[in-house]
């Protein structure tokens, strides 16, 4: 069986292309340009093909005898809220989509097509456990890029019977990601990030190779038309959270408490300074209201229709990913 992937070079596809291999199918990966597709190739058994999701016509071609696509090529930044990178989201995470669909519509071998999406999508949502059945409400430009790109896979689900499943993953982390949660590090030991609110604040996070495994098997056994949540059994409280990264990254660092109020004013004023200087914010305040909110993701539909499990733990996965960052020289 042979799968495409689109998003190879980046973090879960450093991680997803390896998984695949070791489980004996044949990997092929569409790459932007001929140095990565090189890189990529010196590091594993894997075909590779020059293409640009955003570019229709570099893409025809790319179905033939492909039996599944894994479509995780995005563009993301949670604090952007610039018309530029509304711009940039709309073309990337909705137009590659459309244009994947578009070329895969009369595959006669393919057999599913799984697109990445992320809770984000389902935006700053007030409950505390979220399912599937959780009604959205994404409202920065990633959210609703990533909201409508869903709603493209379901249209042409229901429209002509395309084989689409999509699985949303909480905060990523684990060995090669720079995401959120590696300036959550950096920021911790710096000791700036603050105690916001006297809450618990639930924060979800999942590991990337829970991920990956989840990715596969909603690659096998996910239905179509049908979105799953890939998260941990819990959310994880961040004062726990906050110790474990100073525990493995070995420094004290002061944890002082914020009420909401004091924060989301100084976040304002980063927000207005960021805009006169046509920046992104370093922090909006829609991450502080994220922080704050207390969510817990329900991966009840994951685990019983993909047979999901969680195997990596907080204190294993945050331990070994603030290693390698030690190793990498950037904690």
């Amino acid at each position: 069986m042979k799968v495409l992937i689109t998003g190879a070079t980046g973090f879960v596809g450093g991680h997803l292309v390896p998984a695949l291999i070791e489980r004996g199918y044949q990997v092929k990966c569409l790459v932007r340009n001929e140095d990565k597709a090189r890189c990529l190739k010196a590091q594993f058994d894997v075909e590779t093909v020059i293409g640009d999701v955003t570019d229709a016509d570099s893409l025809h071609g790319i179905s033939e005898n492909i039996d599944y696509v894994i479509h995780l090529a995005a563009m993301g930044h949670v604090s952007s809220v610039s018309k530029e990178a509304y711009n940039r989201f709309t073309g990337i995470n909705e137009g590659g989509t459309r244009n994947l669909i578009n070329e895969f519509r009369y595959s006669k071998t393919l057999k599913k097509f799984v697109h990445f999406s992320s809770t984000a999508a389902m935006g700053p949502v007030g409950e505390v456990i979220l399912d599937e059945e959780s009604a959205p409400n994404p409202v920065t430009p990633y959210q609703k890029s990533k909201w409508r790109s869903e709603q493209i896979i379901l249209d042409a689900c229901s429209e002509f019977a395309f084989p689409g499943v999509i699985v949303r993953p909480c905060m990523i982390y684990g060995v090669g990601g720079y995401g959120e949660f590696y300036k959550f590090c950096k920021f911790m030991k710096k000791g700036v990030f603050p105690k916001v609110g006297l809450g618990k604040n639930l924060t979800p996070l999942v590991h990337v190779d829970d991920v990956v495994n989840g990715a596969i098997l909603a690659m096998e056994n996910g239905r179509n038309g049908q979105a799953y949540i890939l998260a941990s059994d819990t959310s994880i409280e961040m004062d726990e959270l906050h110790r474990l990264i100073m525990k493995n990254i070995g420094k004290w660092a002061p944890y002082i408490y914020v009420p909401v109020p004091i924060t989301l004013g100084v976040v304002r004023i980063i927000e207005i300074v960021a805009k006169v200087f046509e920046k992104e914010p370093i922090v909006n305040c829609m991450n502080i209201k994220s922080t704050v909110y207390d969510r817990t993701f329900d991966i009840k539909k994951a685990k019983n229709e993909l047979g999901y499990v969680v195997r990596i733990s907080f204190d294993k996965g945050i331990n070994e990913t603030i290693n390698w960052f030690k190793s990498q020289g950037k904690i």
